[in-house]
């Protein structure tokens, strides 16, 4: 199945969540133990959020920028 790319996080957002994520104590082995996503995918997705709200979803993605 092919990536929809109009539903993913810029890059610099993504680096953004990830930082918040890795130090998090409910990551395990980079599993979330909240919401039991992989972390580095979730991460990628426009339209996610933390289960604890250390980061929310993306108000313009890629999807706003490739319908420029």
């Amino acid at each position: 199945m092919p990536i929809d790319w109009k539903l993913m996080a810029r890059s610099a957002t993504a680096e953004d969540r990830l930082s918040h994520c890795e130090p998090c104590e409910h990551n395990k082995m980079g599993i979330c133990k909240r919401c039991g996503c992989i972390i580095k995918a979730k991460v990628r997705f426009a339209n996610q959020r933390c289960p604890i709200g250390q980061w929310g979803r993306e108000s313009q993605g890629l999807r706003d920028l490739l319908s420029d």
